[in-house]
């Protein structure tokens, strides 16, 4: 769960599949373009398919009384907006962000789809105006970031708003000059299915001017476990050896068996190509018989009866 030190009391992690994803520090933290504010950079695991949501947590750490401030919450996606909320002190302080809400004007029905990975697939095409579209869209991909406001609210807007999103499903597609050689492996995307929800209610707000900008930033950097070894995310080969098999997930005990399998597949054939008599060094050999004779190559050692059977 990704914490800042200079914001106490809110916290922030992302779930997929169900399961919060373990977070594993930043390597290049050091380097990256970083904001006047606090800000946080984690990399995670993603996995094909799988649904994901995003939880922020405000706790009894915060310090609410300035200014009876309020908490404005953003949750993005690949630089696109997913939801927003407005939480006060006297709210349930656990804001789980599942997929992008908005207000369906044939069923007068709230709905929303639900996160989840898409694989990207990449495309050999160099044409200027594709090449430049596609980075544009591979500019923040790979990316969940939630950024906190301290606000002032105004006042209920009146009126059904609609959550922007950008309406993607299916598989990614972008050319490979797009990606420039980094390492990204998955998007995000929007399940079909929509579910109903509740009403939503938006309110206008006024940003604490003093802040200049949000209190705090959490980034999330998602690829699958092959992408976050080629950015040394995690170690390129880890030695199973090293842990229990107890602590082991149930992709590197399959990992282990197959590696194994292979190994015993590979000594049987070798044992399979080994000669199926073997001559022994001392072997007696009967010279009398021409067609059971060995060959040059043969090695042995005759064994010949030196007395004389004759009588004088």
């Amino acid at each position: 769960m990704a914490v800042l030190e200079d914001v106490p009391g809110i916290k922030v992690v992302v779930t997929v599949a169900g399961e919060d994803a373990i977070e594993y520090d930043d390597p290049n933290d050091a380097d990256r373009e970083r904001p006047a504010w606090p800000t946080s950079s984690k990399y995670i695991e993603c996995v094909d398919d799988a649904e994901f949501s995003i939880k922020a947590f405000i706790t009894s750490d915060y310090a609410w009384g300035y200014q009876n401030h309020n908490l404005r919450i953003n949750f993005t996606a690949d630089g696109n907006h997913i939801r927003g909320t407005l939480v006060t002190s006297e709210d349930d302080h656990c804001i789980h962000v599942k997929g992008p809400e908005s207000y369906c004007n044939t069923t007068h029905q709230w709905v929303r789809r639900r996160c989840k990975f898409s694989a990207i697939s990449t495309v050999d095409d160099a044409k200027a105006e594709r090449v430049k579209s596609d980075i544009k869209i591979a500019k923040d991909l790979g990316l969940i970031e939630v950024k906190i406001w301290r606000c002032i609210r105004l006042g209920r807007v009146g009126g059904y708003q609609s959550t922007p999103y950008v309406e993607k499903s299916g598989k990614l597609e972008l050319t490979e000059k797009s990606l420039k050689g980094r390492a990204m492996s998955h998007g995000t995307s929007f399940s079909s299915a929509r579910e109903n929800i509740g009403p939503i209610q938006y309110y206008s707000v006024n940003n604490l001017e003093e802040d200049g900008g949000p209190i705090a930033e959490f980034r999330f950097h998602y690829r699958s476990r092959d992408a976050l070894k080629r950015e040394m995310v995690i170690p390129r080969s880890p030695s199973p050896g090293s842990r229990p098999l107890a602590q082991m997930s149930r992709t590197e005990l399959e990992r282990l068996a197959r590696e194994r399998l292979d190994q015993l597949q590979d000594g049987n054939v070798k044992e399979e190509r080994k000669p199926l008599i073997k001559r022994e060094f001392n072997e007696i050999i009967d010279l009398s018989d021409e067609d059971e004779r060995p060959s040059k190559s043969a090695r042995r050692a005759e064994v010949i009866d030196l007395t004389d059977d004759t009588d004088d």
